[in-house]
Order: structure tokens, then C-alpha cells, then sequence
């Protein structure tokens, strides 16, 4: 178990509820998707990457509501000649060495806090 954290360092994650309008492999990667997600209104779209590729593929992540943490600084990475940026994290669960993302049960607003 990680150390133990009072609710003020907790409450600095901001979590949201984003919708992946676009995703594609990562060129020269096995494991890296990328995805354009929306926001909604307050944070619109940016890109992240995910290293879910071996569990989900990306032509299946178009269209899903997933849960990101939003307020990540942003990371710059080279893979071969292309540069890429990625601005945030989906949540997935670590399950019998493999990723799970999280499904919501019920269909929420784009951009919605998550608690």
C-alpha cells in the first residue's frame, strides 16, 4: 500500500468523465494508444496516451465515456522520428496483468467530475 493522504492532497486530482471522439496506435509502439477526448465545454479536447493497446485496440475506444485524471502536467515523448504529447490519464484497473478500464453504469455528461 502507498502512504497514506489526507483528502486536501486527494482533492488536487481533478477527475473527469471524457468522451474519445478519435484514436489511433501509436506508430512504433506495441503497447501506446492514442486517443482525442472530449472534455465538454470547460476543458475541451486534448490528446493522451495510454499504454492499453495489448487489451483494448483502438478502433474499440472511439465513442466510450472513460474516466481521465485531467490535471496531470503534460508529457512529451519521441518514439522513432514522430513526437507526441500526452495531457492527462485514463483510470484503469491493474487485473491479472492486464488493464481494465472503468464503465460507467449509466450515461453521464461529458466533462463531469468524478468523486
Amino acid at each position: 500500500m502507498k502512504p497514506q493522504i489526507d483528502y486536501a492532497d486527494f482533492s488536487k486530482l481533478d477527475l473527469r468523465v471524457g468522451e474519445v471522439v478519435e484514436s489511433g496506435a501509436v506508430e512504433g509502439s506495441d503497447k501506446l494508444v492514442r486517443m482525442v477526448v472530449d472534455f465538454g465545454v470547460e476543458l475541451g479536447k486534448r490528446t493522451i496516451c495510454a499504454g492499453i493497446k495489448p487489451w483494448y485496440p483502438p478502433e474499440k475506444l472511439a465513442g466510450r465515456k472513460l474516466a481521465f485524471v485531467v490535471n496531470l502536467a503534460p508529457k512529451r515523448f519521441k518514439i522513432g522520428e514522430k513526437e507526441y504529447e500526452s495531457a492527462g490519464m485514463v483510470l484503469a484497473v491493474a487485473s491479472d496483468e492486464k488493464a481494465v478500464l472503468y464503465n460507467f453504469d449509466e450515461d453521464v455528461v461529458t466533462g463531469s467530475v468524478v468523486r
